[in-house]
């Protein structure tokens, strides 16, 4: 049960992320407005909170991808 909503959550999080780059290749495409003109002047204006933001997102990150080496979403068996 655990891994299928692991598995889940993570395809979805791709998912969101494929259609952020795919709507943001457009943007730049077609001459409209990317996202990454509404990020950077919050960036700008909240520095602190971005960066605790992008050490959350890191953390996060690290602990998923570079999890333990073994564990209910490792590749191998404990040894």
């Amino acid at each position: 049960m655990i891994g299928r909503l692991f598995s889940a959550t993570v395809t979805a999080l791709f998912g969101v992320i494929t259609l952020l780059l795919t709507f943001e290749t457009w943007a730049l495409l077609t001459g409209h407005t990317p996202i990454t003109q509404y990020i950077r002047p919050a960036v700008h204006a909240f520095p602190g909170y971005a960066f605790v933001i992008a050490v959350v997102i890191g953390i996060l990150l690290g602990h998923f991808l570079w999890g333990p080496a073994w564990g209910p979403t490792s590749p191998v068996k404990k040894p």
